[in-house]
C-alpha cells in the first residue's frame, strides 16, 4: 500500500545559451532560449519570424508544463502547436497556435492576456464537437485567482471563448457520461463573492453553467485537488483545503460529483446552516488520493487516538481513517486506517485487532513512535498506556552502521541514507504482530524511485 502525499513543486527551468569568440556576441541571440532540433526547431522558426526576441512561458502547475504543449485540435490526427511567450516589449503573455499545412508549419492564430502568468493548460472537448479545445488559465502573480478562456480552432482560424471567471482550482473532465467534456472550478471566498464550485461548457459558442454549489466559505486556499473515481461506478472532484481559527489551522474535505438524475452538482459534505464542511474537519495535513492503488479517491477522517484530544501535539497522535464515497447510499465506506508520521516520512497501518486498542508516544529528538496498548478504566475514554507492541525508530546509515543491528531491533527498510528499524518488546503480548507483518504494514511516504 502506498501513500502518496501531494506535493505542490514549482518547476523552476534555468535557460542558458553559450558563447564562442568573447566578442561580438549579438544581444538578440542571448535572449532566445537554446535552440531545439527537429520538429521543435521549425515551429521556434514560425515563432522567431514573427516575433524576434522574446521569453519562453512556462505553466505553473498541471500536467503540461512545457511553452510548447502539442495536441490534435482539429480533429484530423496531426497535432498543431501552441505556444506561450511574452515579447520583450509586451506586458502580457500570448498564445499562438501554429499548424502544419502541406509540410510547412504556419501561424494559425494568436490571442494576448494581460496575465502574468500561466497558472496551467488543459484540453478537452469543451464544445460538444468531437474535438478538442485548449483551455488556459491565465494567472496573476498577485492573488491566487485565475482567469479561464477557451480556444477552438474553427475553419483554419482560432476562436477565443473567454469565459470571464476568476478561479482557484480548475478540473477537466467528462462528468455526465455524455462524451464531452466539462469545465469544473472551484473558488474561494472574496469580498465579492461566496465560495463556490461550477460545472461549464460550450454550447452555440455560448459559455453555460450547467450546475453550481456552494463551497466551505472559511477555507483560505486549497491544498490539494483530484478528479477521478469516488466509487466503482462514479466520478468526481476531491477538494482538500486549508483554514484558519482560534484554534489553530484545520482542514477540510470537500467532495462533488455531478447527479446525472437530477441534474444538480451535489455536494455531500457542505452544510448550508454553517456554510461549511466541518463533518470532515481535521488538524492533519493529509490530502484525498488513491491510498491503496485500486483506481477509486479515498477520504481520509482523521481522529485522535486514545489518551489524546484534538488539536494534539504531534500528527502521530492521530489515526487516519480512509473512505470512499457511496452516493447510492450517502454513506462512507472505510477501506483502511493508518498512522502517519510526516516528520520522519512514512506511515504504518492499523491491523484490525488493535482498532481502538493502541495509543501511540512519539519522541522526535531520536525518531522513535511507539505504539503502546491502550488500557481504558472507562467508558468515556479515559484509561492508560500499557505494554509496548512497536516501536519503530530511523537511524542515519552512517549512525546504524555504527550501532549494528542490536538484538531484538531489524531493518524493515532503507532509502535515501536512512535505515527504518522495528522491534516488538513484547512478543507474547495477544496484541503483538510479527516483524513479517510489521514489514507489510509500513510504506514510505515519499519513496525514492
Amino acid at each position: 500500500m502506498r501513500l502518496k502525499i501531494a506535493v505542490l513543486c514549482l518547476l523552476m527551468c534555468l535557460l542558458t545559451t553559450g558563447c564562442s569568440g568573447g566578442m561580438g556576441m549579438d544581444l538578440q541571440s542571448l535572449m532566445r532560449p537554446p535552440r531545439p532540433t527537429g520538429e521543435k526547431q521549425e515551429i521556434h522558426e514560425v515563432l522567431d519570424a514573427k516575433v524576434g526576441s522574446y521569453k519562453l512561458q512556462y505553466p505553473y502547475r498541471g500536467k503540461h508544463r512545457s511553452s510548447i504543449v502539442m495536441d490534435d485540435l482539429t480533429g484530423d490526427g496531426i497535432e498543431e502547436a501552441m505556444v506561450l511567450y511574452q515579447g520583450l516589449s509586451d506586458t502580457g503573455i500570448t498564445v499562438m497556435f501554429i499548424g502544419m499545412e502541406q509540410g510547412n508549419w504556419s501561424e494559425i492564430g494568436s490571442y494576448t492576456s494581460q496575465a502574468t502568468q500561466v497558472d496551467q493548460v488543459c484540453f478537452g472537448d469543451i464544445n460538444g464537437d468531437g474535438r478538442d479545445e485548449a483551455i488556459i488559465g491565465w494567472g496573476n502573480a498577485v492573488n491566487s485567482a485565475s482567469n479561464i478562456c477557451v480556444y477552438a480552432v474553427q475553419n483554419g482560424s482560432v476562436v477565443e471563448t473567454p469565459l470571464n471567471l476568476a478561479y482557484s482550482e480548475m478540473i477537466v473532465m467528462d462528468f455526465d457520461g455524455d462524451g464531452g467534456d466539462e469545465i469544473f472550478t472551484a473558488t474561494i471566498s472574496s469580498t465579492k463573492q461566496q465560495a463556490t464550485a461550477r460545472l461549464i461548457r460550450i454550447r452555440e459558442g455560448v459559455p453555460e453553467t450547467m450546475g453550481a454549489a456552494n463551497l466551505d466559505a472559511t477555507v483560505s486556499h486549497y491544498i490539494g485537488i483530484c478528479a477521478g473515481l469516488i466509487n466503482e461506478y462514479e466520478l468526481g472532484v476531491v477538494l482538500d483545503g486549508m483554514k484558519s481559527s482560534g484554534t489553530g489551522t484545520s482542514y477540510v474535505t470537500e467532495l462533488l460529483y455531478w447527479d446525472n438524475e437530477n441534474k444538480i452538482l451535489q455536494t455531500p459534505f457542505y452544510d448550508p446552516n454553517t456554510l461549511s464542511a466541518n463533518y470532515m474537519r481535521r488538524f492533519t495535513a493529509v490530502t484525498s488520493q488513491d491510498i491503496n492503488d485500486d483506481g477509486i479517491i479515498e477520504i481520509p477522517i482523521v481522529n485522535p487516538l486514545p489518551g489524546y484530544t484534538a488539536p494534539a501535539s504531534d500528527d502521530t497522535c492521530y489515526i487516519t481513517n480512509w473512505h470512499r464515497y457511496d452516493n447510492r447510499e450517502n454513506m462512507l465506506e472505510r477501506v483502511v486506517g493508518m498512522v502517519v508520521n510526516l516528520r520522519d516520512g512514512y506511515s504504518f497501518v492499523i491491523p484490525d485487532m488493535w482498532r481502538e486498542k493502541v495509543t501511540t508516544q512519539a519522541d522526535a529528538e531520536h525518531s522513535t513512535l511507539t505504539f503502546y496498548e491502550w488500557i481504558p478504566s472507562d467508558a468515556v475514554g479515559n484509561g492508560a498506556m500499557g505494554a509496548a507492541l512497536l516501536r519503530i525508530q530511523v537511524f542515519s546509515e552512517e549512525n546504524w552502521n555504527k550501532t549494528g543491528e542490536s538484538e531484538g531491533v531489524t531493518e524493515i527498510k532503507r532509502s535515501d541514507g536512512m535505515v527504518y528499524t522495528a522491534s516488538v518488546p513484547v512478543p507474547e503480548n495477544a496484541l503483538a504482530l510479527s516483524l513479517e507483518d510489521v514489514a507489510n504494514g509500513f510504506e514510505l511516504l515519499y519513496p525514492q524511485e
